[in-house]
């Protein structure tokens, strides 16, 4: 119980979004053309019309048309390209 206490003030001080603290991979986009994504565990599926990554609890498939990642690593993942749907998925 104590540890969720310290999570919750944690959360409340620092006005870091909750997923932060639960181990979730956070998605920024720009418009529909750049995914700054935090989190990415791997990569599933790439090509320039779909890329999809592993986030750990789930999946994510970035759709459209000149897709290219423009970073990968342990701390930040780039998409760029222009998204027509982004989808998520349990299965990877």
């Amino acid at each position: 119980m104590k540890k969720e206490k310290l999570k919750s003030q944690l959360i409340q001080n620092t006005g870091l979004p909750k997923a932060a603290f639960n181990g979730y991979a956070q998605i920024n986009l720009t418009g529909n053309e750049e995914a700054d994504i935090d989190g990415c565990k791997g990569i599933i599926e790439y090509s320039s019309e779909k890329i999809t990554l592993n986030l750990g609890n789930c999946c994510a498939s970035f759709c459209g048309d000149s897709l290219a990642m423009q970073n990968f690593d342990d701390e930040r993942t780039v998409i760029s390209g222009k998204f027509l749907s982004i989808e998520f998925s349990q299965e990877g």
